[in-house]
């Protein structure tokens, strides 16, 4: 490895790391809620849920604007051809790679493949996560107390 993708590696330890706290903050405002559960117990998944996917909607934006960022920088490579260069673009990208562990027509190339795969990882790492913490909600809302 050369210096600028041990460098892009670092970077996406640090975003790895920024996703992973931003999540588990994001999980601890959305179980605020947790008293209201028993009373509402249907209405308490669904707002789970639209709060986890608004919650993944903006972690995924904030890896938009760090490719986006990162592309600024010399020798950071490319998002290949196919790559547009619109804040749509960026989103998608970002959304893809999140989602599906980055499976898209659109390939990074250079140094931003270090970033990538590890926002891929925390994306799949935090969905993972999310889908644990309904399940959560899900037991708490309609389990019976003898």
């Amino acid at each position: 490895m050369i210096a600028n993708q041990l460098l892009f590696l670092a970077g996406g330890a640090v975003l790895f790391a920024v996703l992973g706290a931003f999540h588990m903050g994001g999980l601890r405002v959305i179980g605020w809620g947790k008293r209201e559960r028993r009373r509402h117990p249907h209405l308490s998944v669904i707002v789970t849920f639209w709060s986890l996917g608004l919650l993944h909607l903006i972690e995924i934006a904030i890896g938009a604007w760090v490719f986006w960022l990162l592309l600024l920088l010399p020798g950071s490579g490319s998002l290949g051809a196919t790559f547009g260069g619109a804040p749509a673009d960026y989103l998608y990208v970002a959304g893809i790679s999140f989602v599906t562990l980055g499976f898209a027509e659109v390939e990074a190339h250079g140094a931003i493949r270090m970033v990538v795969m590890l926002f891929s990882l925390a994306g799949f790492m935090l969905i993972t996560w999310s889908a644990t913490f309904i399940y959560t909600i899900w037991g708490e809302s309609f389990h019976e107390k003898p």
